[in-house]
């Protein structure tokens, strides 16, 4: 099988970042294309709450703008280092539930390979089931799952 398209997910965690880097090592070895998505389920809002980018008087586009705005930072910040010729690296940011977005996103592209990245077990993931675990289970291609304590 020919790897030509891999899709990696990001949450812009310290997780992610190592996923990223591994999914740009295998693209770079294998001469494949690189999406990187960030996919949030959180409204602008709760996003802008959460970053503390909400000021008395914002407007509604202006949290867009501004969550737009702290994304687009967070995908350069991932991407620092990189070398643009090594690799063809696309990245998009979509709302919704990252559990299906994901995967709707590697049908969409045709991906040849998804990766993610896992924190680990926690109370939550056992009870409602992790993101990583989900694009495993629903993924139109293969998945490779970085784990936290991978070096």
């Amino acid at each position: 099988m020919s790897y030509k398209t891999i899709l990696v997910a990001t949450d812009f965690s310290e997780n992610a970042q190592r996923a990223f880097e591994r999914a740009h090592d295998l693209a770079r070895q294998l001469g494949a294309k690189l999406y990187v998505l960030h996919a949030q389920d959180e409204s602008a809002l709760r996003t802008a709450i959460k970053e503390g980018l909400l000021r008395e008087d914002s407007t509604d586009e202006q949290l867009q703008q501004a969550v737009a705005q702290l994304t687009e930072e967070r995908f350069s910040e991932m991407m620092a280092g990189i070398d643009p010729s090594e690799v063809a690296v696309e990245h998009l940011a979509r709302r919704g539930d990252p559990k299906k977005i994901i995967s709707e996103f590697a049908s969409e592209i045709d991906a040849d390979l998804v990766v993610v990245g896992r924190r680990g077990t926690s109370l939550i993931d056992l009870v409602l089931g992790s993101v990583a675990d989900s694009v495993i289970r629903t993924s139109p291609c293969p998945v490779i799952v970085v784990r936290r304590d991978h070096e």
